[in-house]
């Protein structure tokens, strides 16, 4: 009985330290940052969290020179009212030009959102994109994107937001707890469904 119990608390410190340096670590696997290079267009993820940081992003990309374009995903936000149409808005008071903002709406996932891309991507033949959204979410966009368009000639380059606060401590704070939760549950998700 007593080997059972040094066997039973051996496992479970091992497990403790285990899932301890899993947590401390997720962040790794979570996060995508690519060096910023030159690219065809930027791509936005439609932003549910309402705080104008992907188009912030996008439009100091732009104004850097990494793009001349700017596509923008959206997702319906209320009656005939898509979420692109609000980060369109916040480009413009941000100094991008209209007419340099290409939107889709419809989207209803990141799947949606590569999927729904194909044709104005190639209409507007992009071979690199910039794609944008926040850290947590980086690496699991970029897997979708790559896998949409693999064979399809486009190099998907992941420039998550760079004032992004997901980092190694994520688990510390309730938001990004939240956010680090629910993109691994997603995460996970995406892979059963292939």
């Amino acid at each position: 009985m007593m080997l059972f119990m040094w066997s039973l608390l051996l496992f479970i410190i091992a497990f403790l330290i285990i899932f301890i340096a899993l947590v401390c670590n997720l962040h790794r696997l979570l996060v995508s940052e690519d060096e910023r290079e030159k690219g065809d267009a930027i791509l936005v993820l439609s932003d549910g969290n309402g705080n104008g940081d992907r188009e912030a992003e996008a439009a100091k990309l732009y104004h850097e020179g990494y793009c001349n374009k700017i596509i923008l995903t959206g997702t319906i936000v209320g009656w005939k009212t898509y979420s692109s149409h609000i980060m369109r808005e916040h480009l413009i008071a941000l100094q991008v030009p209209d007419d340099a903002i290409y939107e889709y709406t419809g989207v209803t996932s990141t799947r949606d959102e590569a999927e729904l891309a194909k044709e104005l991507l190639e209409g507007l033949k992009i071979r690199k994109l910039l794609l944008v959204t926040n850290k947590y979410h980086s690496a699991r966009s970029k897997w979708i994107f790559k896998k949409t368009y693999k064979n399809k000639g486009v190099k998907i380059v992941s420039v998550p937001v760079r004032e992004d606060t997901f980092n190694r401590n994520w688990w510390k704070d309730h938001e990004t707890r939240k956010q680090g939760v629910s993109e691994i549950l997603k995460f996970f998700w995406e892979i059963l469904r292939l």
